[in-house]
């Protein structure tokens, strides 16, 4: 009797190999495209360029994401799932703080997550810079969201007595400058100092001295 061979059954959730490796090239060229429009910004990276900086034809890319503006997209929101595991802003662990430590939180999770993240910061930059359909996509899809909750927790802070009672938007863009710290201030640092701006112990040093003058001021006795 002829012995039939049956098909290996991989269960519902197990992908084949070549969905894996489909995976795999996707994610590849979406961690390279992120460097190169940081670097560049969009109107500076092309398709050609990302797929020669990965090494895979350009139809690749098409394959995967249609256009580059669809690339573009993509790449933001792979940028952000990678930023979401370094600053959770909705964690219990976090919205469960008074409000006055939920800002100083806010902004030791901006610090590293712009030294982790750097690429965010800077496309966000350029984005800022050019306007345009693009910025209006990333304030849609993700500004507003996160502005919003520091707004809110300001807004707390304030109503609890904790803090001044000054416009809400002077204080969230001053919160929000870190983002930009390492992106502006590193070479700086480096050239004007001999310090490696981008290490670990002096962003957490600069972390804790930012929060320190934020709260407290630079002068040595209060007036």
């Amino acid at each position: 009797m002829k012995q039939i061979k049956r098909k290996e059954n991989r269960g519902p959730g197990r992908p084949t190999k070549a969905a894996a490796q489909d995976r795999d090239s996707r994610e590849q060229l979406l961690a390279v495209a992120a460097k190169l429009f940081a670097r560049y910004g969009y109107d500076g990276v092309t398709t050609v360029a990302i797929a020669k900086a990965v090494g895979v034809r350009q139809s690749m890319i098409h394959y995967h994401f249609k256009s580059k503006a669809l690339l573009w997209e993509e790449t933001i929101h792979y940028i952000m799932r990678r930023r979401k595991e370094v600053f959770p802003i909705n964690d219990p662990s976090i919205t469960s703080l008074p409000p006055v430590e939920r800002v100083k939180t806010h902004i030791r999770l901006l610090f590293d997550a712009s030294i982790k993240e750097p690429e965010y910061g800077r496309i966000f930059q350029y984005e800022a810079i050019v306007g345009g359909e693009r910025f209006e996509w990333l304030m849609d899809q993700y500004v507003r969201r996160s502005v919003s909750i520091i707004d809110r927790t300001i807004n707390e802070a304030v109503a609890s007595g904790e803090l001044r009672d000054l416009p809400v938007e002077h204080l969230t863009a001053i919160i929000s400058v870190p983002r930009y710290l390492s992106i502006v201030f590193e070479a700086v640092v480096r050239d004007l100092h001999n310090i490696d701006a981008s290490a670990d112990e002096y962003m957490s040093g600069l972390c804790e001295t930012y929060i320190d003058v934020l709260f407290n001021g630079m002068l040595k006795s209060s007036r």
